[in-house]
Order: structure tokens, then sequence, then C-alpha cells
């Protein structure tokens, strides 16, 4: 019987604790919190439709956002170096498989710089972001530049790059949002 009267009261302690804590969603963002942060970055309407692509924006608040553009960001690299990858290997031409390889470790350097974002996230070190975002952004940009138009394949990557590079701007405007708050 005390067995049940402890039970009893921890369940009520339990109640009136949960009544006092503030609602879960008090920091989720709106639609028009997520369309604000959009009118940011290059493109407002591409940028608020990637983001609602991914089912999990029904109920983030900013850090959640954040990483879910990193995840974005991420996912859309590693393809785009995985092809890379398989053009190195195709090519028996040795001045592209150079262009190809040296395309190749600049996105694996932007992957590891996203996913060096993504730690910072998870820690709340958001400081530290900025650096890891232009460092992925330069890598990019520099796989682009490598590239040029060297072959028919080079204007499908230059394509590919131009996604990489609006997904990490989507980025930048995510996480530079979390060190305002």
């Amino acid at each position: 019987m005390a067995s049940f009267g402890t039970s009893f009261m921890l369940t009520l302690i339990s109640i009136v604790f949960m009544s006092i804590a503030p609602p879960v969603t008090s920091n989720r963002l709106t639609d028009t919190n997520i369309k604000h942060l959009c009118s940011k970055a290059n493109n407002l309407e591409s940028c608020y439709k990637l983001l609602k692509s991914d089912p999990s924006t029904t109920n983030v608040d900013a850090r959640g956002l954040a990483e879910v553009s990193v995840d974005l960001a991420s996912k859309k690299a590693y393809k785009i170096h995985s092809l890379i990858n398989s053009f190195v290997n195709k090519s028996h031409d040795s001045r592209l498989q150079n262009i190809y390889k040296s395309c190749s470790n600049n996105y694996n350097d932007a992957i590891h710089d996203l996913h060096v974002i993504k730690i910072y996230l998870k820690s709340g070190a958001f400081k530290n972001i900025p650096v890891q975002v232009k460092d992925a952004s330069d890598e990019i940009k520099q796989c682009k530049k490598v590239f040029g138009g060297a072959t028919s394949d080079g204007a499908h990557i230059k394509k590919r790059n131009q996604e990489v590079e609006f997904i990490i701007s989507i980025v930048e405007v995510t996480s530079s949002n979390l060190s305002k708050n």
C-alpha cells in the first residue's frame, strides 16, 4: 500500500512540473520565420522550397533548421563527390584525371568542413561555424575554377557545383542566425 502512495505522489509531482515547464514548441520556427531567413539567401523561393522539402522542418528550432541545411548540403556534396570519382575512374586522359582528382579532393575537404559544422551545431560552438562555412564554399569554388569547361562533363559538374554553393549559402544563413540568438 505504501508503494501505491509513493507512486501516486511521484506521478502527481511529475504532472505539476510538466505543467510548469514551458511548451516544447515555444522556439519552433514558423513558415514565416523560414521565409524570412531564406530572404537572406540568393533565392528566397528556392531556399524555402529546398528547406521545406525535408519533412523534419515542420517542427524545428533555429539549430534544427541549420542542421537540416547542413544535412542537405552534405548529401548533395556526397553525390557530386561520387560522380566526380566515377569520372576519375572512367578517364584515360591523365590531364583530365588530375583535374577530376583535384576537384574530388576539394569535395572531400568541403564534406569534412560540413561535418565539422555539424559538430559545432551539436556542441553550441556557433561562433566557429562561419569559418567552416567559408572554407566549404571556397572548396567548391576552387573545384569550379579548376574544372572550368575542361570536358563535356565540365558543364554538368559546373551546374552541380552551383547547386552545392547555393545550399552552402543556405547553411550560412541558417547558422548565422544562431549566433544572433
